[in-house]
């Protein structure tokens, strides 16, 4: 039983060891303007299973810098950490992020436009959306970003999906710009936009994908303090735009006809930790990918 397990663990490890060798040329390491400091490269040690303790609590002398034995695992209470290290914890082990790029409008009239991770799809009837909108630092202390304060003011918005056609463009956007400045004008590249049907903010022209979302409500998080760190904003989509190219065929087997975007013409990209996007796009050949059947 002993030998079956340590093949069963070998063979794993080669499925994992393979797949990472496809996945590890398709991330591109982008700096958020302004520039931040790179994370340090994570060191491992491998050891054998029968000498490896079960845990090992954050509170112990022997961290992820020590050069001393490594246990095979951080029991890590959230309390013990800054805000600093959750923020690159967090983005480090929830990857790859889908990345939307939120455009809005102001009440005066000015588009705003912005990427952000902490993007998902909570469901499909209705189709629902959400993402994570923290507060940045201002003058006077923290404050609400122009994305936010367009969505609280207008109630709605657009989720353009983030694909390598405009990656370039869309992390300048990540910058910090003034509330009455357009960045769709100001990037370096071509940002182009579109009217949309049922919301005044635009869609991007460079997005294979567009949803215009409508605001369903809000969700202030608050830290230990009670400061206002983050606002979950949950929205409804109404109005779905997909260029024809990214599209699999419709076939006449299909009654009604299935709405399915193609991966691989699509090229989204997704997010990591540190300055990382991860995947961006797929390669034709060994794109990292793999179908499962769901038990039925």
């Amino acid at each position: 039983m002993l030998a079956m397990i340590r093949t069963s663990i070998f063979q794993y490890t080669l499925l994992l060891t393979s797949f990472s060798t496809c996945a590890r040329g398709f991330s591109l390491s982008h700096p958020r303007p302004p520039q931040s400091k790179s994370l340090p490269p994570t060191k491992r040690r491998r050891r054998p299973l029968s000498t490896i303790p079960l845990a090992q609590s954050s509170n112990d002398n022997n961290g992820p810098g020590n050069e001393e034995e490594q246990p095979s695992w951080y029991s890590v209470d959230v309390n013990d950490l800054t805000g600093g290290q959750l923020y690159s914890l967090c983005i480090s082990s929830v990857v790859p992020r889908p990345v939307a790029v939120i455009s809005t409008r102001s009440s005066s009239g000015v588009v705003n436009c912005a990427p952000f991770s902490y993007t998902g799809l909570l469901g499909h009837d209705p189709p629902t959306v959400a993402h994570g909108i923290g507060l940045k630092r201002g003058k006077d202390g923290m404050e609400k970003k122009d994305t936010l304060v367009n969505i609280e003011d207008t109630k709605e918005w657009v989720f353009n999906v983030l694909t390598t056609e405009y990656l370039s463009e869309a992390n300048q956007c990540a910058a910090t710009f003034a509330p009455d400045e357009d960045e769709t004008q100001l990037v370096e590249g071509t940002l182009t936009t579109l009217p949309c049907t049922k919301v005044q903010p635009p869609r991007l022209e460079q997005a294979a994908v567009s949803m215009e979302c409508q605001l369903v409500e809000t969700k202030e998080l608050k830290n230990d303090k009670g400061d206002h760190t983050t606002t979950i904003v949950i929205g409804r989509v109404v109005q779905f735009h997909i260029r024809p190219d990214v599209l699999l065929p419709m076939t006449g087997e299909d009654s009604p006809p299935k709405w399915i975007v193609d991966l691989q013409k699509l090229q989204a990209v997704g997010r990591a930790g540190g300055n990382i996007y991860w995947p961006v796009g797929l390669a034709e050949d060994g794109d990292g990918s793999l179908e499962m059947k769901r038990p039925q």
